[in-house]
């Protein structure tokens, strides 16, 4: 398949065609192939790929999606006519994030108040386990320290 979309690595709009789709990334090509490493944006329509280059050969290169890729949605998605809106566009409450940055917010506090509780419950159960050694110790130098007089006055009983 050959279909024509447009990519943002940065400052400017680049054209790429993309020569085959999965749902977990795409080949493309275009005159000047972005490094390997580098996030960027293809665009289809109303159809937004976000990922990263995996890989580059020459003119064509891989990329790696940020999520899960609608393929019959980008395949038949009709191309604009016009430039994409962009996030830096005045008036623009276009959001191209799957997930929204309140939603993503949220679920990072959920994961960082998951992590506060498990690590204060691994910080209770190590003083838990020195705390019963220590005890423990103490206790069998206190029964040493305190059998030898007894054993000898019982053997002179």
């Amino acid at each position: 398949m050959l279909i024509p979309a447009r990519m943002n690595t940065g400052p400017s709009w680049t054209e790429v065609v993309i020569h085959n789709l999965s749902s977990g990334g795409a080949l493309l090509a275009c005159d000047n192939a972005p490094n390997r490493g580098t996030y960027l944006e293809i665009r289809r329509g109303k159809q937004t790929i976000v990922g990263r280059v995996v890989w580059r050969k020459e003119r064509f290169f891989g990329i790696q999606a940020q999520g899960r890729l609608d393929v019959a949605a980008i395949i038949n998605e009709p191309r604009l006519a016009s430039r994409p809106k962009s996030a830096n566009d005045p008036g623009s409450a276009y959001e191209r994030r799957s997930q929204s940055r309140m939603e993503a917010d949220a679920q990072i506090a959920r994961q960082l108040e998951n992590s506060r509780r498990w690590s204060a419950a691994f910080q209770y159960g190590i003083f838990l386990v020195l705390a019963l050694s220590a005890a423990g110790f103490a206790a069998t130098e206190v029964y040493q320290l305190l059998s030898h007089p007894f054993l000898q006055v019982q053997s002179r009983l």
